[in-house]
């Protein structure tokens, strides 16, 4: 009876000590031998044995950069805190970094122990999906933002995604890039697209710039309007230069000629320039009806046979390219209406050519320097080349038919003669 007594006793003092044990006692044991994860960070260490805060915040990124929902970290040898350190590292990724900005909404996680480490199940939940994330490409300065919008606004991309690393783009700085790249060649695309820029975060020098682009029209189409507008400008500008009559004939000095007359003379080059660009504006003034509610663009003026002021200087520009000539449109206003016109650069002298108020006299606005332009036109004259003086196209021939007229007839024998004998 006493021994029995005394086994009932120790069992009852062992269930109560491993009762206690359970109490005070944090730490989990699994059951199974636990197979980490070798997921490799930027560094090659092994996201299975996370040891310092830098490798923390590294670790959470490289999942997020790879649009990872869930993974289980380690924690081995870890210097510091890792309760406090996680919970930091997660709202850094996610609020201060410029992927975290732009592709997370938000990020949990459960922390356990595991014998002699730690393990942390990490939960990520991406307001951006997987392709965007994808689309991430380095960008870096300025210069290569404008480059790579050229390049997108030429293939009709609608979507960037773009890592900067420069504090001064804006939005307004995009756009401009953007403006720039469809002004300069009017055959990058057949339309100016609406664009919509956001910055992930908002301020800083590292960010992310989500760049959206709306053509309002399809890639089909685009393409359509493309290769039509290139074929109508080739078309046109070899007919300008076939064309005998679009063009005045050069008059060569004589062999007998010591060439004193030759300075004020334009160049044979220039001249044929100029000419080419008069045949240009008669022939856009001839085949496209200028209205201010119409299209914009140069296949408006030149396919479609309608266009506002934008869209014949747009034309023009083509035109000019085509023919190779410098030319460029410019932004301004006329009579406090906005307006559009061109700049063209002939033997390295710029001048002022307004094709869309052609049929409204614009032989008055045909190459000539800003002092005759300005007034009626106004401009922002720091963004466009100077027009120093007028070319005088119209001027050469009226000038060499009043010189004749003035001209003293020669006199006979017989008048000289009589003259003589008068005096």
């Amino acid at each position: 009876m006493k021994k029995t007594l005394a086994l009932l006793l120790a069992l009852i003092m062992g269930l109560s000590l491993s009762g206690c044990a359970t109490l005070f006692d944090k730490e989990y044991y699994a059951s199974e031998e636990y197979q980490a994860q070798e997921q490799e960070t930027e560094d090659g260490d092994a996201i299975s044995s996370i040891s310092s805060y830098a490798a923390l915040k590294r670790a959470i990124t490289s999942l997020v950069s790879e649009h990872v929902e869930s993974a289980q970290l380690q924690f081995l040898n870890y210097e510091g805190t890792i309760s406090t350190d996680i919970s930091t590292a997660c709202w850094e990724v996610k609020s201060s970094t410029a992927l975290g900005a732009f592709a997370v909404d938000y990020i949990s996680y459960d922390l356990s122990r595991i014998v002699s480490y730690y393990q942390a199940e990490i939960y990520i939940t991406y307001k951006r999906s997987e392709v965007q994330v994808a689309a991430l490409e380095e960008t870096g300065t300025a210069g290569a933002l404008a480059a790579r919008l050229d390049t997108a606004l030429r293939n009709n991309e609608t979507y960037l995604v773009l890592e900067l690393s420069s504090a001064s783009i804006t939005a307004d700085t995009v756009q401009s890039y953007l403006e720039a790249a469809y002004y300069t060649d009017p055959l990058a695309c057949p339309v100016m697209p609406e664009i919509e820029v956001g910055f992930y975060p908002e301020s800083g020098v590292d960010r992310i710039a989500e760049i959206t682009l709306d053509y309002g029209l399809d890639s089909q189409e685009l393409s359509a309007r493309r290769e039509a507008l290139a074929q109508a400008v080739e078309e046109i500008a070899a007919a300008v230069l076939d064309d005998s009559s679009a063009t005045e004939e050069i008059t060569e000095p004589d062999a007998e000629d010591d060439g004193s007359a030759s300075d004020e003379m334009a160049a044979p080059a220039a001249v044929e320039e100029a000419d080419e660009v008069y045949a240009l504006c008669r022939y856009l003034a001839e085949s496209c009806v200028q209205d201010e509610t119409a299209g914009s663009t140069a296949w408006d003026a030149l396919v479609g046979g309608t266009a506002d002021s934008q869209g014949v200087a747009m034309a023009l520009e083509a035109l000019c390219q085509a023919l190779e000539i410098d030319c460029l449109v410019v932004a301004g206003r006329m009579d406090t209406q906005e307006h559009y016109w061109n700049i063209v650069t002939i033997d390295g002298q710029s001048y002022h050519v307004d094709a869309a108020s052609w049929a409204a006299g614009g032989e008055e606005v045909f190459l000539v320097g800003d002092e005759e332009l300005w007034g009626a036109y106004w401009w922002d004259t720091s963004e466009y080349p100077v027009c120093s003086e007028g070319y005088g196209y119209f001027e050469t021939d009226e000038e060499t038919e009043t010189a004749e007229e003035s001209e003293p007839e020669a006199e006979t024998g017989a008048d000289a003669e009589t003259e003589a004998g008068a005096g």
